[in-house]
């Protein structure tokens, strides 16, 4: 397995804290539009950790 680039790493990072915080926000039972900011943002954190794996 090839080792992740440090691009994918910090999108890793990133993915890990906006899930975290998107969790939270619906716990305290924040504004719906920031945890819904938050979600997608995950998603296109981890989208661009697949678009830039090693041989894409």
């Amino acid at each position: 397995m090839a080792k992740p680039s440090t691009l994918q790493v910090r999108n890793a990072a990133v993915a890990l804290v906006a899930a975290g915080i998107a969790v939270w926000n619906l716990i305290i039972g924040g504004p719906f539009l920031v945890t819904l900011f938050l979600g997608l943002g995950c998603v296109l954190a981890l989208a661009s950790i697949y678009l830039n794996r090693p041989g894409a």
